[in-house]
């Protein structure tokens, strides 16, 4: 929700967290950019585009920004109630799902369903899932035999022993990020982006998630 994190400067604001994700952007120049929990509006990014959708998830609104270089007449996109956002690339034939799926351990059918309802909405096969699953590890093994691929980040996408965003909270880590994707999609290059910024001595973190980044490669069509 671009909120200040518990361990931010005392006088940091929305606008610079925004600034703060603007800048990691332009620094690692990614082609595609998925976005959770945002409160309605989205950080600019000069080098990039935004799908003309913003749905709700159960906290937030979705976003995905594509670059210029990729950004064409070929993309169509649709909304999937409550969890996804379907960004096609008719010139790939791939389909990027940026998703934010139910919280809770207690939630695991209703986060197949949503991940059915994503699959189900999507025009082609050729699809990566990616963003706050909120999965369990039994889940994902259910995902695999379901025959797509569930690559393990390299470390915790959450972490609340090193990134303490909100006081008091419990302590704990787990791999709610993550990419599901059909068989034909390679994923390398998989890593978590868990450094810091740091401001007036302060180190600190812009999410309460850390950012899973990684490389896709597709089939030729």
């Amino acid at each position: 929700m671009l909120q200040g994190s518990a361990e931010a400067p005392v006088l940091w604001e929305q606008d610079n967290t925004e600034e703060a994700f603007r800048r990691q952007i332009l620094d690692t120049g990614p082609d595609i950019v998925l976005l959770q929990e945002l409160p309605g509006i989205v950080p600019f990014v000069e080098t990039h585009d935004m799908v003309k959708e913003n749905p709700r998830s159960h906290s937030g609104h979705l976003a995905t920004l594509v670059s210029h270089k990729l950004m064409d007449s070929s993309i169509e996109h649709s909304a999937i109630r409550g969890c996804g956002l379907l960004t096609t690339f008719g010139n790939l034939g791939l389909t990027i799902a940026n998703v934010h799926l139910y919280p809770g351990s207690g939630e695991g059918n209703a986060r197949r369903d949503q991940l059915s309802a994503v699959v189900a909405g999507c025009p082609n096969d050729i699809v990566a899932i990616i963003g706050d699953t909120n999965t369990r590890a039994s889940e994902v093994k259910l995902i695999r035999d379901s025959g797509l691929l569930a690559p393990p980040p390299p470390k915790p996408t959450w972490d609340s022993f090193k990134n303490r965003f909100h006081l008091g909270a419990p302590r704990f880590r787990a791999n709610f990020t993550r990419c599901f994707t059909h068989p034909e999609i390679k994923v390398v290059d998989l890593e978590v982006i868990d450094t810091p910024i740091v401001v007036e001595e302060k180190a600190f973190y812009i999410s309460d998630h850390f950012a899973l980044r990684g490389t896709l490669i597709i089939p030729k069509r």
